[in-house]
C-alpha cells in the first residue's frame, strides 16, 4: 500500500486510517513496503512525552498486548473503543469495519523506548529514556501497517521492524536451543527457595521409578549465595552454589548426568546477578552502582510490592563492565558443568537506570553481553524470563526463547486459562521475533491436563516443576516419548481468528489454538471462562489460517472419533468449565489419511518422513502405542522394522487401530 499523510490524516491506498494525527509526526519509509514507520518529536527535551497518532477510522473491535502493575509481563485486552486500549501497549491490532487490519508497533529508536495508550480517547504514542538525567526529544517511535489479512500482516510486520532496526533477527533465522526438544523438569514450585542437592537427587529417583526421564534440568531460584540489605531486597554475594550444595555443581552434575541420563543441567540467576542486584563490597571489579528504583508512576504502576522483595536500592552493574560480569559468571559456571542458564528479573532494568543513561542503552549492553557469553560457553543455551518489554525484546538478536506469559500459578485457579489466552495472543506478533517459552506446569495438579494440552500444541518447550513422588504418570506419558523427545510442533501455537478480538476468558467463546505439524495440523479448543457455564461453538477449517487441501480427516483426542471436514462443513463442540479437547487434521490422500498416535496429546506430531507410492505409504513412527489410520479401503499389511503386525478396520467410520511395539520404519500397503 501507498501510505501519505496529508494535512492531519495519514492514509493508505487514499484510505483514510487516522485522523488528528499531529504536526510532529513524519512520515518514514518502510524498505519491505508493507507500512509506514513514524518519527515524532517533541518541543522540548525531556525524559517522558507524547504525541498524539489520533484517532483510527472505522473501528470495530481492537486486540492489545499491554504491560499492567508489574513491568515485566504482557498481558491481553480487547475492546471496542480506543478509550479502552490500555497505557504501555506494546503491540495493537484493529479490526476496521470495512474488514481492514491495522496494525500499531511501537519500537526503539536511539536512546527511546516507546508505548501506546488510548485513555485520552485519542492514540497516544509515549516516548521515555527511563532516565531523568537522559532527554531526547525526537525519534522513529512507531510502525504503522494496514492489510485484508491479519496474519499475514503480523509476519511482515516483524520482517519490515527486523530489517529497520538491526537489532534483532526473525525467530525463524535463528537456532532454538537444543534442550527444547526434550521433557524437562524445573525446581521451582517443587521446593521454591529451599532447593537442594539432595532433594534434586530425590526428585530425579522418582521420575525414574516412574520410567519417565527428564532430558534437561532447571535449577531455579535457591542455590546462590546471598545477603539481605538494609533497604530490602537480596544481593547476590558469590558466583559459588550455597551450603545446600556441599559437593558443588560438578560433582552434582556429573552424578546426575550419568545416574539419570540427564543431558543439560541450567542454572537460574538474575540479570543482574540476584533480584537486589550485586554486593559491591564482594564484586569489587565490576564497578557496582547503588542505584535507587525508578518508579514510573506515570504509568500507574502499583510499586510496592514490587519494591518489597527487590529492594528499594540496587547493586547495578554499569554498561562498561557488565560484559566482563557475565564472561566471568558463565565460564565460572560453564567449568562447573553447568550446561545453560535461565536469566530472570530482566526487565527490571528500566527501574534501575537513574542517573546511568536510558533504558534502551543499558538493555542494550546487557542483553549483548548475556547473547555473548551464553553462545560462549552454553551453546545459545537461554531462557529469557521476566523480560516483557519491548527494549529487551526487540535487542534479542542470537537469543530464542523467550517467556511469553507470567508464571504458573498453582494456587490461583482462575489465573490457569489466561496463562493459555495470554502466550497464544502474544505469539501472534511476538512470535515471529523470538520463540515463546509457555513455563512450567505441574502434572499433578488439578489443572494439570488443561495445562498439559495446551503445552502439547504449543511449539514450546515442555516442562514440569512436580514435588518428587506426586508427578502424574499418565499426563507425562501423553507428552513424552520413550527416548524422552516431546512431540513439538513445527511452528508456534498461536489464537485462531475466531478468537482474535474476543478475550475468551470473558465471553461465551472456546480459546481456539492451532499449529502445525510435519504432515497436519492441531487444534486446541479450551473452555477459558474460569468458574463459566457450558460454551457452546464450532469447529471449521478456518480455525487454522493456512491449510490447504479441500478435505481432511479430524482426529479427537478425547472422544477418539473420526471425522471428515471440508471447506463447506462445521462441527459443533460444547465445553464445561476446565474442559478441553485437541483435534488433529490430517489431509486425505489417495483414500489414505495418516493420524498419528492416538495415546499422544499431539497425535500427528508422532509423523515423521512421510512418503507416499504406489498403493503404499512409508513413514517413521517416533514412539511406541496406539496409530490411528483412516482408510477408504481396506488395507493388506502394516509393518514396522519389516514386521508385520496386527490391526482392526472399522468399514463404518473407516477407522484403522493398530499397536505398535516401539519407534521404528512404519509401511502400509493397499
Amino acid at each position: 500500500m501507498n501510505y501519505i499523510k496529508k494535512e492531519h490524516a495519514i492514509y493508505a491506498d487514499n484510505v483514510m486510517i487516522f485522523d488528528g494525527v499531529s504536526e510532529n509526526i513524519k512520515l518514514i519509509r518502510d524498505k519491505t513496503k508493507t507500512g509506514i514507520f513514524l518519527q515524532v518529536a517533541s518541543e522540548k527535551k525531556c525524559q517522558f512525552w507524547s504525541t498524539t497518532l489520533g484517532i483510527i477510522q472505522k473501528i470495530d473491535k481492537f486486540s492489545a498486548c499491554y504491560r499492567k502493575q508489574e513491568t515485566f509481563w504482557m498481558f491481553p485486552c480487547t475492546g471496542k473503543s480506543i478509550k479502552e486500549i490500555p497505557p504501555d501497549t506494546q503491540w495493537l491490532l484493529v479490526r476496521r469495519s470495512d474488514n481492514l487490519y491495522v496494525v500499531i508497533i511501537p519500537i526503539i529508536d536511539g536512546k527511546l523506548r516507546f508505548s501506546l495508550d488510548g485513555k485520552r480517547g485519542e492514540i497516544c504514542l509515549w516516548a521515555d529514556t527511563g532516565d531523568p538525567w537522559t532527554i531526547q526529544n525526537s525519534g522513529t517511535g512507531a510502525f504503522i501497517a494496514v492489510g485484508k489479512d491479519l496474519y499475514a500482516l503480523q509476519k511482515e510486520s516483524a520482517i519490515a521492524i527486523v530489517k529497520h532496526l538491526k537489532t534483532i533477527k526473525l525467530r525463524c533465522d535463528k537456532p532454538v536451543p537444543d534442550f527444547i526438544d526434550f521433557f524437562g523438569w524445573c525446581t521451582w514450585n517443587a521446593f521454591y527457595r529451599d532447593v537442594s542437592e539432595d532433594k534434586i537427587l530425590s526428585g530425579l529417583e522418582s521420575f525414574k521409578n516412574d520410567g519417565v526421564l527428564p532430558g534437561f534440568i532447571i535449577l531455579d531460584d535457591g542455590w546462590l549465595s546471598f545477603k539481605q540489605m538494609p533497604v530490602g531486597g537480596d544481593r547476590l554475594v558469590s558466583f559459588c552454589p550455597n551450603e545446600k550444595f556441599p559437593s558443588g555443581f560438578k560433582i552434582l552434575v556429573k552424578k546426575i548426568k550419568k545416574e539419570f541420563d540427564v543431558k543439560f543441567f541450567l542454572a537460574w540467576h538474575a540479570i543482574m546477578g540476584y533480584w537486589a542486584g550485586l554486593d559491591g563490597e564482594s564484586f569489587p571489579d565490576y564497578g557496582v552502582k547503588e542505584i535507587a528504583r525508578y518508579d514510573p508512576s506515570i504509568y500507574g504502576r502499583d510499586m510496592a510490592e514490587l519494591l518489597s522483595w527487590m529492594g528499594l536500592i540496587c547493586g547495578v552493574i554499569p554498561e562498561e563492565k557488565v560484559m566482563k560480569f557475565y564472561d566471568d559468571f558463565h565460564c565460572f559456571l560453564s567449568r562447573q558443568g553447568i550446561d545453560g542458564v535461565k536469566v530472570d528479573n530482566q526487565s527490571s532494568l528500566e527501574l534501575s537506570t537513574g542517573g546511568l543513561g536510558s533504558r534502551v542503552c543499558m538493555s542494550m549492553a546487557y542483553r549483548k553481553a548475556i547473547e555473548a557469553s551464553c553462545n560462549k560457553y552454553f551453546s545459545g543455551r537461554l531462557i529469557n524470563c521476566m523480560s516483557g518489554s519491548n527494549d529487551m525484546i526487540l535487542m534479542s538478536e542470537h537469543s530464542n526463547l523467550w517467556r511469553t506469559s507470567t508464571d504458573f500459578w498453582p494456587d490461583l485457579p482462575e489465573t490457569h486459562t489466561l496463562h493459555l489466552y495470554t502466550n497464544s495472543l502474544v505469539g501472534l506478533f511476538f512470535g515471529y521475533l523470538i520463540h515463546p517459552d509457555w513455563d512450567m506446569f505441574k502434572s499433578n495438579h488439578p489443572w494439570g491436563q488443561y495445562h498439559a494440552a495446551g503445552r502439547a500444541i504449543s511449539g514450546s518447550l515442555v516442562y514440569i516443576s512436580d514435588k518428587p513422588g506426586t508427578q502424574n504418570v499418565n499426563v507425562l506419558k501423553k507428552l513424552v516419548c520413550s527416548d524422552g523427545t516431546i512431540l513439538r510442533c513445527k511452528d508456534i501455537g498461536r489464537v485462531s481468528p475466531g478468537c482474535v478480538f474476543h478475550n475468551p476468558t470473558r465471553e461465551n467463546v472456546l480459546l481456539k489454538i492451532f499449529n502445525f505439524n510435519e504432515y497436519n495440523a492441531v487444534l486446541g479448543v479450551f473452555h477459558a471462562r474460569y468458574k463459566g457455564r457450558p460454551i457452546s461453538d464450532i469447529i471449521s477449517l478456518k480455525d487454522i489460517p493456512g491449510l490447504d487441501s479441500d478435505r481432511y480427516v479430524v482426529f479427537s483426542h478425547q472422544t477418539r472419533n473420526l471425522f471428515i471436514m471440508t471447506p463447506e462443513t462445521a462441527k459443533k463442540i460444547v465445553l464445561k468449565q476446565g474442559e478441553w479437547e485437541i483435534f488433529t487434521f490430517a489431509p486425505v490422500h489417495k483414500g489414505i489419511s495418516i493420524i498419528g498416535l492416538s495415546d499422544k496429546y499431539n497425535s500427528g506430531g508422532a509423523i515423521k518422513h512421510l512418503v507416499y507410492g504406489n498403493r503404499c505409504a512409508n513413514f517413521y513412527i517416533k514412539d511406541a502405542g496406539s496409530l490411528v489410520l483412516y482408510a477408504e479401503y481396506m488395507l493388506t499389511s502394516i509393518r514396522i522394522n519389516g514386521r508385520t503386525v496386527d490391526f482392526n478396520y472399522t468399514g463404518k467410520n473407516k477407522k484403522v487401530i493398530a499397536q505398535i511395539p516401539s519407534a521404528g520404519k512404519i509401511t502400509i500397503k493397499w
